[in-house]
């Protein structure tokens, strides 16, 4: 729950592995829901795609063909996941890669707000060499285990961790939709663009 003043407190995470093909298609997508700094539900699927997987992909993030052979294709999943994302706050790191694709692959989707980490990150610890996922992961020791990294779950659950500890390095008044979204808004962030509609 959260509007223009008030604290964000809840919010989804979300990340996506592909098939590496230049037309990319999604094979593993991940939502974590967080409340209050505690993660709710974590829901991910392996989709079947149209296109196989690459071999470089595969080296990426280990999901074979044979691993998605008997997984559901996108329209069989499509309610299911669209319910998951939901209506409300999502974050990611470099999240308009995740949102872009996941808007194409499964329809129509309007969240409230979309919000990088990266960006929030860049905000918050203006002076570290890097914002990759993995260097975020060590400079804040987050509870991933290296086993879990690029697969769409253990991201979704690392960005999850990293957004609630940058929330808390935030001011109190930092931390609503509006200004979260001046600091660190997706470039299709929808939220100020409708804040600047109901101006008019």
């Amino acid at each position: 729950m959260s509007n223009h003043s008030g604290e964000v407190l809840d919010f989804i995470a979300v990340d996506v592995e592909g098939n590496g093909q230049s037309q990319q298609e999604i094979i593993e997508l991940a939502v974590v829901s967080s409340h209050q700094n505690t993660v709710l539900e974590i829901s991910s699927w392996l989709i079947r795609p149209v296109v196989p997987v690459t071999e470089q992909a595969m080296r990426f993030h280990g999901i074979t063909n044979e691993d998605l052979e008997s997984s559901s294709t996108t329209e069989e999943i499509r309610s299911e996941v669209l319910e998951a994302l939901g209506k409300g706050i999502v974050v990611g790191h470099n999240v308009s890669v995740d949102t872009r694709l996941i808007r194409k692959q499964f329809g129509e989707w309007d969240p409230l707000a979309i919000i990088d980490t990266i960006k929030l990150a860049k905000y918050v610890c203006p002076n570290l060499r890097s914002y990759s996922l993995d260097e975020m992961i060590k400079e804040f020791s987050l509870d991933i285990a290296a086993s879990e990294r690029h697969r769409a779950a253990g991201d979704a659950r690392a960005t999850a961790q990293l957004f609630n500890i940058l929330l808390s390095k935030l001011k109190s008044t930092q931390r609503n939709v509006l200004t979260l979204s001046q600091i660190a808004g997706s470039v299709d962030n929808p939220f100020l663009e409708d804040q600047q509609g109901n101006l008019f």
